[in-house]
């Protein structure tokens, strides 16, 4: 295996394209994609084009990927003049000069004098000769456009030249390239280049590793990498470390090189791998940059592994903040910090993080702050369990970024107008029917609060009727607004209107399609999340806690959620996010200061 970068100007030698591969098909989009691309570069910056994968036999190249591109920019080259005498030849072994009819080679070579308008011998011919003319009118024969074409070719544009060891079976190579599209990643090539063996001399011997690193030494690598692989396909280890889904990843040592980069969401395919290539070129020590990857990854692990630090970093990540940032301080060699600073720097971001402006905690509304309630809540799911200090119970940032849309829900919701059509609002009378069914059995059965909850569910079993009744001309969205009020007041538990955007009213939950479930009381989302726990749904551990009634007193009332479960909640979180005091006694304040219920 050899892997360099090569400037399309001096791309030399015979390439051949096997019978297994299609032959020439780009049309116009690609071709002028291509040209754009090149046409774009800003002068002086170098643009890399994607691998070039081929196997030298006996001196001529067998193109195993890469043959639409390599053709097309023989296409550009013939139609520059200045490329009459190219250094490569391409030759599609299928179209050989036979029977009168002109092959490949001799088509690609002669294109700038053949009648594009001629009859065509076969497909790859007529997709050829289309291409030169859709070459030729894109440059529109400007001379200024084509002398800057010839430079950037000749000065700036490259392909990752990937040489494969001439044992290897082309054909496995090139369906594992194709079937699928599963291109070359920058993991493969930045492990080409610490594997890499050079080039064979005529005597089929290595004429030296251009890289300098010993064959024990590459040995020691391939195991190393292989170890590290296996590690990020443990989903745990891979949710600490990044929001990236690992479908994304097919290797996942890709993400790994990426973050050692700080790969930009918006650059080049090659970006990573070009960046490991240009240390490469200058570098006097070439085990240094492994090196490099293995502390780094030793660290991201020893991170795992402390339960304090899995928790504090695992929040951090899920949040957006870049695990690269934290790398760069713990490992800075000009500036050395010490585990202790370390920690403290990480408490300080998270102190940061729900800072939240000068907005005070208990003026955070759903309407308005949202995305701050969501930051809070979520910090206090994963200190709530950091504090306990389970070793056997993590947080899991797996199933919380795999499991569901994660969003805020009010505990108790009182608005049923979001409701619109007849199944939402058959859903929610049926959901609500169950609720009060369950609350009647707590009322001796002549009571007036009996009779009152049994009226009710008569009339929900009424307007069902209703809405189940083709035929019905009457009004079911005045009779659903006549009923809806009623439900709510006889499963809520005073007034408790005034607090149902705040802090105290929000839970984290999975972002049901149900919007019957989304608007319903306490009672109905508590049924919901028994269900759920039952069928092993991920449940965050707060949210469990609020509907389980954890942070309530013994003689509160199990259906409702009253001002003081919602106070006792706000207690709650002050316990974990102001109060918290480490093994030592010293208080951990994570928040500004302590929320307070409602208006101070």
């Amino acid at each position: 295996m050899n892997l360099e970068e090569k400037i399309i100007g001096d791309i030399t030698g015979e390439f051949v394209i096997e019978a297994y591969q299609r032959g020439y098909r780009w049309s116009k989009d690609e071709i002028e994609h291509l040209l754009n691309d090149i046409d774009e570069i800003p002068d002086g910056q170098s643009y890399c084009l994607q691998p070039i994968v081929v196997k030298n036999n006996n001196g001529v190249y067998e193109l195993i990927d890469g043959q639409q591109r390599l053709t097309t920019l023989y296409l550009i080259m013939k139609y520059l003049s200045f490329y009459q005498n190219l250094k490569y030849s391409i030759e599609y072994t299928t179209r050989k000069s036979e029977n009168g009819h002109i092959g490949s080679k001799d088509l690609l070579e002669n294109i700038n004098v053949v009648d594009l308008n001629s009859p065509s011998s076969n497909i790859d011919e007529l997709f050829i000769k289309k291409a030169y003319g859709i070459i030729s009118n894109w440059f529109n024969n400007e001379n200024s456009k084509k002398n800057s074409f010839y430079y950037k070719l000749q000065e700036l544009v490259t392909v990752i030249w990937y040489e494969v060891d001439s044992e290897e079976d082309s054909v496995s190579i090139f369906t594992r390239l194709n079937i699928g599209k599963i291109s070359l990643t920058n993991a493969e090539l930045v492990k080409a280049l610490f594997l890499s063996k050079g080039k064979k001399d005529d005597q089929g011997v290595y004429a030296g590793n251009p890289y300098g690193i010993d064959d024990k030494k590459q040995h020691e690598i391939a195991l190393q990498w292989d170890a590290m692989e296996k590690s990020l396909h443990d989903n745990k280890f891979w949710a600490f470390i990044t929001n990236e889904k690992k479908e994304s990843y097919p290797i996942r040592m890709e993400l790994f090189f990426d973050i050692m980069e700080n790969k930009p969401a918006d650059e080049c395919s090659f970006y990573t791998f070009n960046r490991f290539y240009d240390r490469f070129k200058i570098s006097t020590n070439r085990t240094e940059s492994w090196e490099t990857i293995v502390r780094y990854y030793q660290q991201l692990w020893e991170w795992y592994k402390d339960f304090s630090l899995y928790h504090q970093i695992g929040y951090l990540v899920t949040i957006g903040y870049s695990i690269k940032d934290l790398l760069d301080i713990a490992m800075n060699k000009d500036n050395p910090v010490k585990k202790s600073e370390f920690k403290e720097e990480i408490l300080k971001k998270i102190r940061q993080s729900v800072k939240f402006e000068d907005l005070d905690y208990a003026d955070l509304s759903y309407e308005h702050h949202s995305y701050f309630i969501h930051i809070l809540l979520l910090l206090f799911n994963v200190e709530t369990i950091r504090q306990k200090g389970d070793e056997d119970n993590r947080f899991p940032f797996e199933r919380y970024k795999n499991e569901g849309t994660w969003s805020l829900e009010h505990i108790h919701a009182q608005n049923s107008e979001n409701l619109k059509t007849n199944r939402e609002w058959r859903d929610w009378l049926v959901l609500h029917k169950r609720s009060l069914k369950s609350l009647i059995k707590t009322h001796e059965e002549n009571s007036s609060e009996y009779q009152s909850v049994l009226i009710i569910i008569n009339k929900i079993d009424s307007i069902i009727s209703h809405i189940d009744d083709t035929k019905y001309k009457g009004s079911i969205r005045d009779e659903f607004s006549a009923i809806a009020p009623e439900v709510v007041n006889k499963l809520s538990d005073g007034n408790d209107k005034i607090q149902m955007h705040s802090l105290s009213n929000m839970a984290l939950l999975t972002v049901d399609e149900n919007a019957a479930l989304n608007n319903s009381t306490f009672d109905v989302k508590r049924s919901k999340i028994l269900d759920m726990d039952r069928n092993g749904d991920y449940i965050p551990t707060c949210t469990k806690n609020v509907f389980m009634k954890y942070y309530s007193s013994s003689d509160t009332k199990l259906h409702f959620w009253s001002e003081e479960d919602r106070k006792s909640y706000i207690e709650a979180m002050n316990d974990v996010l102001y109060r918290h005091k480490d093994t030592s006694g010293n208080e951990i304040k994570l928040i500004k200061e302590e929320i307070h219920y409602g208006n101070k």
